[in-house]
């Protein structure tokens, strides 16, 4: 089955996936980033007070996102769904109408938690669970939410504030959510679309028929989760601090502040490629097969913003990274169903997610102690190359036996026919 018959098959379930995560953006960094200066000037904070709010926020909604986030196995998911809906704009209301210092870290709290937390959850479990033959295309698709987040709403938030006012901008933004999701899960999103795709022959039944229970200390203690975790915690780790420092970079360049525009573009449409690209070859193989090497085009990418003085260096840095990001979420999010199965999947990836949201706030954090002892990012990028070799070469270990046994075949055949080759030449 390819994209095309997938979508006509199951339209109401890849709307809801695309929305889920499209809408999550109003709780992720890059676009509550065009709030700060404005919060800064009305309740006269410092750069660091607000990270420090920010952080603190983030990180307090990780902690949480194990307990809340393992409900939606126990809960059904249209009310799960309106109820991480309810706190999401409750949170966008409190922000809107602060009057002091103390309602932006409780709103950021809210606001991580439901939308960068929860509503991308949401997404990518329900597509683990209700699809097997095609899970692959299915969370690709649903991922397609953040590239698509990513690529136009910053610029209608930004229009937005311009012409009604950042707390007036907010209300607005509470509105979509409500709207949208109220009306969609309630009205569009029925029972038949939430029944699981049907494959007899599906690895997750022989899991789920040895599993009782899925506890998330049982979790933690397995050899998957640690060859799973550090992956996870990079990606959002290094992509939320660059992103957050992105104006230093440029200058640390000597670019034009304008390239950024374009450079965020280019990150959007690779994201959305390698998303796409990934779906069908998971579905073909498995998601073990990829999950050491999607990190490489990454590592390429800090190369480059390291070492390349020309304009166009931003350009292959972001496409470079996007590729990376847009393959690994769909990879990453595959290979959680194909380790632990899908029966217990929601408490499997609330965890994970709770470790993405954790590192999301150390990152700008780390990144900012190490320019404020002015070691610059001459120190940032190669810590950052050495911190991915490692996070490669150890992931290295999810290849199958049988995968690395073919490897091996096929090489020893090549240099068998190259050795042939020798006599003959001479």
């Amino acid at each position: 089955m390819n994209y095309l018959q997938f979508v006509r098959k199951n339209t109401v379930m890849v709307i809801f996936g695309i929305i889920m995560t499209a809408l999550s953006s109003f709780g992720q960094t890059f676009l509550l980033a065009l709030y700060v200066p404005f919060l800064m000037d009305e309740f006269t904070l410092s750069n660091g007070l607000i990270s420090t709010f920010y952080g603190v926020a983030t990180i307090v909604s990780a902690a949480m996102l194990p307990k809340v986030g393992k409900l939606i196995d126990t809960i059904p998911l249209k009310t799960f769904t309106l109820g991480t809906t309810g706190l999401f704009v409750l949170s966008l209301l409190f922000l809107s109408a602060s009057q002091a210092w103390w309602y932006i870290p409780v709103a950021f709290f809210g606001l991580r938690l439901a939308g960068q937390g929860l509503y991308s959850h949401i997404a990518i479990t329900s597509m683990s669970r209700y699809f097997d033959v095609n899970r692959g295309k299915a969370i690709s698709l649903a991922s397609l939410g953040h590239p698509l987040g990513q690529a136009i709403l910053p610029a209608l938030i930004l229009i937005l504030i311009g012409i009604v006012g950042w707390r007036e901008s907010l209300w607005l933004n509470a509105g979509l959510v409500s709207f949208v999701v109220i009306l969609f899960t309630i009205f569009v999103l029925k029972s038949e679309h939430l029944k699981p795709e049907t494959d007899e022959l599906s690895r997750d039944d022989v899991t789920e028929n040895k599993v009782i229970k899925v506890r998330q200390r049982d979790i933690m203690r397995s050899k998957e989760f640690w060859l799973l975790a550090p992956n996870i915690f990079f990606i959002p780790f290094a992509i939320t601090g660059l992103f957050f420092y992105q104006f230093a970079i440029v200058e640390f360049k000597g670019w034009s502040q304008g390239i950024i525009a374009g450079g965020l573009t280019s990150f959007a449409l690779a994201s959305a490629f390698s998303i796409l690209t990934a779906g069908p070859m998971i579905d073909k193989y498995n998601a073990r097969t990829f999950f050491p090497f999607y990190l490489i085009p990454y590592f390429v990418a800090i190369m480059v913003i390291w070492l390349v003085p020309n304009t166009w260096g931003m350009y292959v840095y972001m496409v470079m990274m996007g590729l990376s990001v847009g393959f690994g979420s769909a990879t990453v999010a595959a290979l959680q169903v194909e380790f632990f199965g899908k029966k217990y999947i929601g408490t499997v990836r609330s965890l994970f997610t709770s470790v993405m949201v954790l590192s999301s706030a150390v990152g700008p954090a780390l990144f900012g102690i190490i320019l404020d002892a002015g070691w610059g990012f001459q120190t940032v990028f190669p810590v950052s190359l050495v911190m991915l070799a490692l996070i490669i070469f150890q992931s290295m270990r999810s290849i199958p036996k049988y995968s690395r046994a073919k490897w091996k075949f096929k090489l020893k055949r090549i240099v068998k026919k190259q050795n042939l080759k020798k006599p003959k030449e001479e």
